[in-house]
């Protein structure tokens, strides 16, 4: 077991009491803790809670010997009472507490997830092996998800193998050596694990109302750090439709529960959009070679003179281009059936295999 790293877990919370027990219950019982000879120390940030929470969390850590909590009461203002503070404030608290930050590992989860009892050593697995930050692989709840019926499920299922099938797609067009096939496509403050002093180099967690971990994500990718979505580390979410961040998957499960309902269709982006982004993305990694023999592709593809995307090179790597023009789109317009999708996004993977089979 990986020992080389001090981590730290770093959780918001508000209203959480019905919750919190079974997320502390799998903090205390990480092998991590067994192996290190010494508890896990656990940051939660209860914000603007009107329940019993932190009474609650109090209780069920007493029981945790191989968890040590550190609680932190806030009542943010008004504008400022949302998940992008409460996570920042989570994290730079954990960051304080760890010590040296080229020892020390911020691992964020989310009050209502259920961490396997490997999540901490599997994450610091994967840092051992050269990655900067971790994305974990959420999984639904079983028994919450069955509650919302097969309809859901069937949605669910078919937007879990599209995703799965436009991430391989990804990691064909857009190979990345410490990001390598197999692994999964999700890096969420539900499960995130990253250097500490990668993440003070790029400023921190942006306070932002809703994605500040895609925000985080975007700055350490940005900032040339090495991201890997491990397949070993996966975390169980829950499938309430009632969450407490705006935009969060609470809102997606409700919309999905709806629109089954109402017999909508499943759309998901255009996978012509989305092939363009990855050739895209291919084009701007490779002006940080010495030649930038994509240069004249990535301005063409960019409606941009040379000349200009030269300018911008010079002055940012190629990590931060791909970042500033070919990030995430979580917010694509969903435009295409997923099963058309599908079939077309399974021709582009088979065309750019046969192309990596002929190299």
């Amino acid at each position: 077991m990986a020992l080389a790293f001090d981590p730290v877990v770093a959780v918001p919370a508000r209203d959480e009491a019905a919750r919190l027990p079974r997320l502390i219950a799998a903090l205390g019982a990480q092998d991590w803790s067994a192996g290190a000879g010494r508890p896990l120390p656990v940051v939660i940030v209860f914000n603007n809670c009107t329940d019993a929470s932190l009474a609650v969390a109090l209780d069920a850590a007493a029981c945790q010997p191989g968890l040590a909590l550190h609680p932190v009461v806030v009542d943010f203002p008004a504008p400022e009472a949302h998940v992008g503070s409460a996570r920042r404030l989570a994290v730079e608290e954990a960051l304080a507490l760890g010590g040296a930050e080229d020892r020390t590992v911020i691992l964020t989860t989310d009050a209502d997830a259920v961490p396997p009892t490997d999540w901490v050593s599997a994450n610091l697995a994967a840092l051992e092996r050269g990655a900067d930050a971790v994305g974990g692989r959420l999984i639904g709840d079983p028994a919450e998800e069955a509650l919302l019926g097969p309809d859901f499920r069937r949605r669910a299922l078919d937007q879990w193998f599209y995703a799965e099938r436009v991430d391989r797609l990804s990691s064909l067009i857009d190979p990345l050596p410490h990001d390598s096939w197999p692994r999964h496509w999700d890096h969420s403050g539900g499960s995130l694990a990253v250097r500490g002093s990668a993440y003070r180099a790029v400023g921190g967690l942006p306070a932002l109302p809703v994605r500040e971990d895609l925000g985080l994500v975007s700055r350490l990718r940005a900032g040339g750090f090495k991201l890997r979505h491990d397949l070993a580390v996966t975390v169980t979410v829950s499938a309430r439709l009632k969450g407490r961040a705006a935009g969060g998957m609470a809102a997606c499960i409700r919309d999905w529960v709806a629109a089954e309902a109402e017999g909508r269709a499943h759309l998901v982006e255009d996978p012509q959009a989305i092939l363009d982004r990855l050739t895209l993305r291919r084009a701007l990694r490779r002006l940080d070679e010495p030649a930038r023999p994509t240069l004249a592709e990535a301005a063409r593809l960019l409606s941009m003179s040379p000349g200009g995307l030269r300018e911008l090179a010079e002055r940012d790597s190629g990590a931060a281009l791909v970042e500033r023009f070919a990030g995430d789109a979580p917010d694509a317009p969903p435009t295409v059936p997923v099963a058309q999708a599908m079939r077309s996004v399974e021709a582009m993977i088979a065309t750019a295999e046969g192309e990596q089979d002929a190299a």
